[in-house]
């Protein structure tokens, strides 16, 4: 006979950093088994999501503890948890009165969101990598000259020569929009979009038009959620605090971001009180 595993279905959510990590660490380690390192590790890098599954009995008595020790979080069911990955990646969009209307490959509509439906505006600067060019090698008779001179001057080391340029590349802007009844997530590349809608304030470079179609929709989007790193990039915050390393970095961070938003709306319904 074989016997049933534990049906490990939820995931734990903290949407704020304890303010005693160190009960927050022991509270984890007594619940779950988690070795003291781990759990403190994870708890440096909080609110954020559980990484590994747990059971419903767990959940219940991990929220229990963290509710006593002011917490805020909650627990979703793994199958019920929102994926925005892969997002839907548009390169043609526009901020008009009633909505953002999102064009296909070929200039055609294939998407309409009304402005109340926008849950979300999670944007960042992607770090891209440096490159390296290969340096072209001299031709011989160059390098039979080199030669000749190096031969003539006095004895010592060579230096090395170059065997790649470095080219250092900026930071490249993205925006995920998340879209709700049903859940879409939206992906603009700040250098793949096409930003006609802008008209007169067109600029001539995706550094200047993107964050004026971020700022565009968060002004239309009023009832979405807008995330610190959205805010930095338009300029009210820290440059620093919007850079991620990795697309993926900025999806699994707008994932907690949007969990955070309605769990901050039904608080504030519960209480009467509006969001902001």
């Amino acid at each position: 006979m074989v016997m049933a595993g534990p049906d490990n279905s939820y995931r734990l959510v903290l949407f704020e950093a304890p303010e005693e990590p160190s009960a927050v660490r022991d509270w984890l380690c007594t619940v779950t088994g988690t070795h003291p390192t781990d759990a403190m590790l994870w708890i440096s890098r909080a609110p954020g999501i559980w990484p590994r599954p747990l059971a419903e009995g767990e959940v219940r008595e991990l929220l229990d503890g963290l509710y006593e020790l002011g917490v805020p979080a909650e627990a979703w069911r793994v199958d019920l948890l929102p994926s925005l990955s892969p997002p839907r990646t548009i390169h043609d969009a526009a901020c008009l009165p009633e909505g953002l209307r999102v064009k296909g490959l070929r200039g055609e509509p294939t998407h309409w969101v009304p402005w109340d439906k926008i849950d979300l505006i999670s944007a960042g600067r992607i770090r891209a990598e440096d490159e390296f060019h290969r340096v072209i090698p001299p031709s011989w008779t160059t390098a039979l000259a080199s030669g000749l001179r190096a031969a003539l001057r006095r004895p010592g080391r060579m230096p090395r020569t170059a065997r790649a340029q470095r080219i250092i590349r900026d930071p490249v802007g993205e925006v995920i929009i998340v879209r709700r009844d049903p859940l879409i997530a939206f992906r603009v590349v700040a250098n793949k979009m096409t930003y006609a809608y802008l008209g007169d304030r067109l600029r001539p470079s995706a550094a200047e038009n993107f964050p004026r179609f971020v700022a565009d929709l968060c002004v239309a989007a009023e009832r979405s959620y807008v995330p610190p790193p959205t805010r930095a990039l338009l300029g009210s915050g820290d440059p620093a605090a919007c850079e991620f390393p990795s697309t993926q970095a900025l999806l699994d961070y707008s994932t907690h971001r949007l969990l955070w938003g309605w769990y901050r709306r039904d608080r504030d319904a519960a209480d009467g009180s509006p969001s902001n």
